[in-house]
């Protein structure tokens, strides 16, 4: 179901940490600076601390099962997973799956996540032993999800272009800052171009 900019008064955001804005004072997550610049338009903040893709998906199917008129779906996830170790295989392979019934049901965007620094490490998200292949994963991760959402044609957010890969922007290395939340705030508001309404 294509995104319509024009008619759509509400939107769920579904995710992990990265969309609940860990890393930042309350109130300073990306969601929130969006919503906070444009009160005219409804949004629920679903995301869950340490979710994993199963969950966030069951989670807006849930949600999305109820709904009527036109309110659109943020789905951004898969750091957990392949932080916990997953087959990018598997990942991807439950996206492929339902991600475009998704889409067939509701209006959807889909998030691409940032990539870690290597503070990453100190702050104890990941080991050092992983970190070279988990960025490779989350590279072509971000490879995978923007063939789906052409091949599916839905919205995507690249938030892995959001700000060069340096500690200024980040928190601990794997979440952003509020500098870091304020530019995927700038970059949402673009592609859902509400700057303009």
């Amino acid at each position: 179901m294509l995104w319509d900019r024009k008619s759509i008064h509400t939107i769920h955001c579904f995710g992990d940490s990265l969309t609940a804005g860990y890393g930042a004072v309350p109130g300073a997550g990306w969601v929130e600076v969006v919503a906070k610049r444009h009160p005219e338009i409804n949004w629920t903040n679903h995301a869950s601390l340490g979710a994993l893709t199963e969950d966030i998906l069951d989670a807006l199917e849930g949600t999305a099962a109820l709904i009527s008129g036109q309110e659109g779906f943020f789905f951004m996830g898969g750091t957990n997973d392949i932080l916990c170790g997953f087959r990018l295989s598997s990942l991807e392979g439950c996206l492929t799956e339902r991600l475009p019934s998704i889409s067939g049901k509701v209006p959807l965007t889909i998030g691409i996540p940032p990539l870690a620094t290597k503070e990453s490490i100190w702050s104890g998200w990941q080991s050092e032993a992983v970190y070279e292949r988990n960025q490779l994963d989350l590279a072509a991760y971000g490879d995978f999800l923007r063939e789906l959402a052409k091949a599916s044609n839905v919205c995507l957010i690249d938030f892995s272009h959001a700000f060069p890969l340096e500690d200024a922007w980040y928190y601990d290395g794997l979440h952003p800052n509020e500098k870091g939340y304020e530019r995927f705030a700038d970059m949402a508001e673009a592609a859902w171009m509400i700057k303009e309404r």
